[in-house]
């Protein structure tokens, strides 16, 4: 019983020599740029041209280039578009290579800037009537002043049988 109170005693002493973080909810406490949401208009899995969309929170450094690994077999036929959060069109070169698209900024976008990519006429395979898919983007960022590319996460599209 004693070595049960030593224990316990020590592992108190211990957890109270460090501060607990508190995160504070303010723009700008967290400094690595990360995806928001994600949608599919429309979301069935058996829409052609279908628009894929996800939201970058642009944090920490500016970002000069965003890239995108697309699933196999998922083509995108009329193009990239990324707006902010006001919805004005982010100027950006786009290309599309060997399952890639990479968009380019005209300009770093700074930091506490929402980016909406819409991914459109896109083109999934075909399954079977019934089937549920999620269209998985690999997405990856390069910074202002970074030569490597920091990954930003998954983008999980969800579409649905009819």
């Amino acid at each position: 019983m004693k070595k049960l109170i030593y224990v316990g005693t020590f592992t108190l002493a211990i957890a109270s020599l460090f501060s607990p973080a508190w995160a504070s909810g303010k723009p700008g406490n967290f400094n690595a740029s990360h995806l928001v949401k994600t949608a599919a208009y429309p979301n069935d899995t058996t829409a052609v041209d279908a628009t894929h969309k996800f939201e970058v929170h642009v944090q920490g450094e500016p970002l000069a280039e965003l890239r995108i690994d697309l699933p196999e077999g998922v083509r995108i036929n009329d193009g990239i578009e990324v707006k902010n959060q006001s919805g004005e069109k982010v100027s950006t070169t786009v290309s599309i290579n060997d399952g890639k698209a990479t968009l380019a900024f005209s300009q770093p976008v700074k930091p506490e800037t929402k980016l909406s990519v819409f991914m459109r006429g896109v083109n999934t395979p075909r399954y079977e009537p019934g089937y549920t898919a999620t269209w998985q983007y690999r997405v990856y960022a390069k910074k202002v002043g970074l030569n490597g590319e920091i990954p930003l996460g998954l983008a999980q599209i969800q579409t649905y049988p009819l």
